[in-house]
């Protein structure tokens, strides 16, 4: 009986050992694609995820004639709303400072909407004038509740120098006559006089004073200007 004898690899024929050396390939990558897991392919972002990393898209995005006129309203609408504020503490009526407060927050979200809730967008200053009029109002409320006296001494002041600020500035962006690219010295020091109205606090009574820019009043409507009337 002949024994079959097993021939080593150097003495295989070349196409044995091609034959052979294919097969393996092929059993190797059989197992890779059954034995190693495939990594999925990347899927876009979904709606949700890109809304909350973009800014909502605001109203008014660049200076124009209407931005103008819609930021001025929306001034007004702030002065308003603080001067009432002053009326409703000095008359003492404390069960109405709740409801006021929504007023500022309406306000707010009014802004947002119209503005955008970023300083770095273009009139997003006029949202930045609704949150320190807001924080104005919530620091006199505080203030009210303590008999006077201010949780943070000054910050009264420091919200109304910063919402004055804002307010100018939000004006400035929206005026389509106004180079808002570049800021001149005269800019800076002008300060109040693009206020639509400005809030100052009296040395002898300590009241808050507001006077009417009538340069800013003329560019808005007769209706708008009634409205002012409550300064004069």
């Amino acid at each position: 009986m002949n024994e079959k004898k097993t021939e080593s690899w150097k003495d295989r024929p070349v196409a044995e050992k091609t034959a052979l050396i294919i097969s393996w390939g092929v059993v190797a990558l059989i197992m890779v694609y059954w034995f190693i897991p495939s990594k999925s392919a990347p899927t876009a972002p979904s709606q949700s995820i890109v809304s909350e990393v973009q800014p909502p898209t605001a109203q008014h995005t660049r200076a124009s004639a209407q931005a103008l006129t819609s930021a001025t309203q929306y001034l007004s609408q702030l002065d308003n709303a603080m001067a009432e504020g002053i009326h409703i503490l000095k008359a003492n009526q404390l069960p109405e400072l709740a409801a006021h407060s929504q007023v500022f927050k309406s306000l707010l979200d009014d802004g947002h909407v119209k503005f955008g809730r970023s300083v770095f967008q273009p009139l997003g200053r006029c949202s930045a004038a609704a949150v320190f009029a807001n924080s104005w109002w919530q620091a006199q409320v505080s203030a009210a509740r303590r008999g006077g006296a201010e949780s943070i001494p000054g910050s009264i002041q420091s919200n109304l120098d910063e919402y004055k600020i804002n307010q100018a500035d939000c004006l400035k962006s929206a005026d389509p006559s106004l180079d808002t690219t570049a800021t001149t010295q005269s800019d800076k020091n002008a300060g109040d006089s693009e206020c639509l109205t400005t809030f100052t606090i009296d040395s002898e009574t300590k009241e808050l004073v507001a006077k009417v820019n009538l340069r800013i009043a003329n560019r808005i409507s007769p209706h708008a200007q009634k409205e002012l009337a409550i300064y004069v």
